[in-house]
Parts: C-alpha cells; sequence; structure tokens
C-alpha cells in the first residue's frame, strides 16, 4: 500500500492545473515558476560547490569522508524543464548517505534546443569530467524520467565515440521507446496523475524541427531499447507500475536479461512519475537502497563488468 507521502505527492499533481485543449504549452513561464522556488537546504556536513561545466552552470556536491565514486547526474523534465539545482533533494541526499559525491549537470532544453543538443551537451559535460581527474572505473551515471533516458543514451554515445564506459548506469523510470504505443503509455494515464496523457502525444513536436519522419524515433539515442548494449556496464532500472513509464523499464530489462547483460529493477506500486528524486517518500528510499545495492556489488566484483 502506497505510504501517506505517496498519496498526497499523487494528489498534488492531480490538483495542478492543466493547458486547455488546443492551448501551445508555455515552457519559459514553467521554467521560470520552478527557478523562483526555494533552494533546497544542504544537510549538515554536505557540502555545494556551483560551477561552470561545458559553458553551464553545474553542481558539484561533496561530504568529507565520502570514497566510493562519483554521480554523474543527469536531470529529468521531458527534455524540455529541469535542472540540477531542482535535483538537489536527491543529490543532496545521495552525498549524504551513500558515499558517494555527485556533480549534476545542465543541457540545453526543447523547444528552443532541438535534437540532439541535449544527448550531445551530456557528451561534453561527460568528457570535461573526465578532464577534471574523475576515473571511469569511479563513475556512476544517473537520471531520472528524461534524464534517465539520457544516462542510457550517453552510455550508448561513448561507445559509439570509444569514449570509456562508467561503471554502472542507473536509469529511474526512464523513456526507453518513444517509437511504439506501448500500453502503459494510455492505461495508466489515470493512475499517472504528474504525465498523464504527455506520453501518448509523444515529444516529437519539441524535440523535432517541422515535419518528423517516425522512423527518427527509432534511433537507438533518442528510444534506448533499440541500442546495442554489448560493453557497456551493468544497469539498474526503476519504475512504478501506476506510471506511463512502466513499460519503458520493463521491456528494456527484459531485453537486457535476454542478452544475458547484467541488470537489475526494482519496481513499486502507487507512487508517481520519478518519485525516485524525492527520498521524503519511504518508497524512494527504499529503491534508492536497492539501487546502491546493486552498484556496490558492481565495486566488489560480485557483478562483473568487463569496461570497453
Amino acid at each position: 500500500m502506497p505510504s501517506i507521502a505517496a498519496h498526497v505527492t499523487n494528489l498534488i499533481f492531480r490538483l495542478m492545473p492543466q493547458d486547455k485543449d488546443g492551448e501551445t504549452h508555455d515552457y519559459v513561464a514553467e521554467r521560470e515558476r520552478n527557478a523562483k522556488r526555494k533552494p533546497e537546504k544542504h544537510p549538515k556536513g554536505v557540502k555545494l560547490e556551483e560551477f561552470e561545466l561545458n559553458g553551464f552552470p553545474a553542481d558539484r556536491i561533496t561530504k568529507e569522508g565520502n570514497d566510493k565514486g562519483l554521480i554523474f547526474y543527469i536531470h529529468g523534465g521531458g527534455f524540455t524543464t529541469g535542472s540540477a539545482i531542482e535535483r538537489r533533494m536527491l543529490t543532496y541526499h545521495v552525498a549524504d548517505h551513500y558515499g558517494y559525491d555527485c556533480i549534476s549537470i545542465n543541457y540545453r532544453l526543447a523547444p528552443e534546443n532541438k535534437w540532439p543538443s541535449q544527448i550531445e551537451d551530456c557528451c561534453n559535460a561527460y568528457e570535461k569530467v573526465l578532464d577534471m581527474g574523475y576515473l571511469p572505473k569511479d563513475i556512476v551515471f544517473m537520471g531520472e524520467s528524461a534524464g534517465g533516458t539520457l544516462a542510457l543514451s550517453l552510455a550508448l554515445l561513448c561507445k559509439e565515440k570509444k569514449l570509456p564506459q562508467p561503471k554502472a548506469i542507473i536509469a529511474f523510470s526512464p523513456a526507453t521507446d518513444q517509437y511504439r504505443d506501448l500500453p502503459s503509455h494510455t492505461r495508466n494515464i489515470k493512475t499517472d496523475h504528474m504525465l498523464k496523457d504527455a506520453v501518448a502525444k509523444g515529444l516529437c513536436d519539441v524535440l523535432f524541427e517541422g515535419e518528423t519522419d517516425r522512423e527518427k524515433l527509432k534511433e537507438a539515442l533518442l528510444s534506448p531499447y533499440y541500442g546495442d548494449y554489448e560493453g557497456l556496464p551493468p544497469i539498474f532500472l526503476s519504475a512504478s507500475s501506476s506510471e506511463t513509464l512502466y513499460d519503458d523499464a520493463m521491456i528494456l530489462y527484459d531485453k537486457l536479461k535476454s542478452e544475458g547483460h547484467e541488470t537489475e529493477i526494482d519496481i513499486r506500486n502507487g507512487v508517481c512519475h520519478a518519485y525516485q528524486i524525492m527520498p521524503y517518500m519511504q518508497e524512494a528510499r527504499k529503491t534508492l537502497e536497492q539501487t546502491f545495492a546493486f552498484v556496490n556489488k558492481i565495486s566488489k566484483g560480485e557483478i562483473y563488468h568487463e569496461p570497453i
């Protein structure tokens, strides 16, 4: 049964005002509203450094004694909103509880910046982090929603560009197949109080200029389900059974398992899309415990990964 915090969060999203039929969404206004929110207060002992990474503001979050590596965090927001600042509730929590420092990045947003601006910026930021002296074997790609998609896509792009792979990939509630209309895209509209029918409508209008050949959505960097995962690190997936992107996580998990790829999935019931970034919910904390148990098994050699 969902926690009280999960119920309240669902209610908040359910009561949020929606665009009227035929109305064009104002992404700039949405970003401005989000930017006015009071920034998360960092826990005692956790330090925040705001710096520029690849021409964009970024967060480096550290805690004395953290020695397990670095979380390279990519925020979600449908490729149109979100920021490193808006993910501090999660990145502070991770740095405070799991022994990993975090670098949380920003990237160009649609619809002003069309695809593949977003994945190009993530890749450039990763290269800059390597230039800072962080070792790939100590880095974990992590992201939620569109950021989870980008975490998977970034590893696929690194393979293409012959860049070193990270230790692990963590994708929370990712969109893995934007080409097909999966059952949960419509089945869960009434229970996904955050995304509602956004997934069913698709992202062609915001990611591409003009009329778009639907086949473009089958490209692996935009729909990671179609990628070749040979040589990529172990992958942890997570989703809510109530969200419209539930099937996206499941089909990728099933594909990876059938190919013998090291992977785990954690499914929670009755929680909102991207609940994992809200550790005030017990469901999010439990998922994070599972997440880092998986990553720690890689560090201990209990899950083997031969990097490329």
